[in-house]
């Protein structure tokens, strides 16, 4: 007796097996993976259906099957991805706020190390290492501001005397 098989869910199978692999694909893709969600489902429905009516026909249903997997590997990527930039996106404002918490602390130590009048500063670039050290008390600052204020009046009224014509 001969078996007659028909290729009754076929087609979908093979369309389930196509969206299948699209979604994978796109799963792996950074930022595409909300859209394998959608196409992982799509490439589900479409496996199922070939499945049944192969099921109803008795005939192959290897292309639903692989179309069913392929989604549902494409599906599970996808909610992976989700999960973890959703993840990190509420840990972000938390690194963001650590972040200015230690610049802040930088600049009180900094502006503490200068109002003492002791401060040094070191640079590093790899092997290469710089330090500026300082010691100075607030008078010592003003007194050489005033100083410096002094040579700058000096040359301003150098210079008036010069635009004049007069030596």
């Amino acid at each position: 007796m001969e078996e007659n098989r028909t290729n009754s869910g076929h087609g979908m199978g093979v369309a389930a097996l196509i969206m299948g692999i699209i979604s994978v694909v796109v799963a792996f893709i950074p930022c595409l993976g909300l859209l394998a969600f959608f196409t992982g489902i799509v490439a589900i429905v479409l496996g199922a259906i070939g499945i049944s009516q192969a099921s109803r026909a008795n005939a192959p249903k290897g292309l639903g099957i692989g179309g069913l997997v392929t989604g549902a590997l494409a599906l599970l990527i996808s909610i992976a991805q989700i999960v973890f930039f959703a993840g990190f996106s509420k840990n972000f404002d938390f690194i963001g706020d650590r972040i200015e918490e230690a610049f802040e602390e930088v600049e009180k130590d900094i502006r503490e190390d200068f109002e003492k009048g002791d401060f040094k500063i070191t640079i590093e670039d790899g092997e290469d290492k710089i330090e500026i050290e300082g010691t100075a008390t607030k008078k010592d600052l003003r007194d050489k501001l005033e100083k410096l204020e002094g040579v700058e009046l000096e040359k301003e009224g150098t210079e008036e005397e010069d635009t004049t014509g007069q030596k």
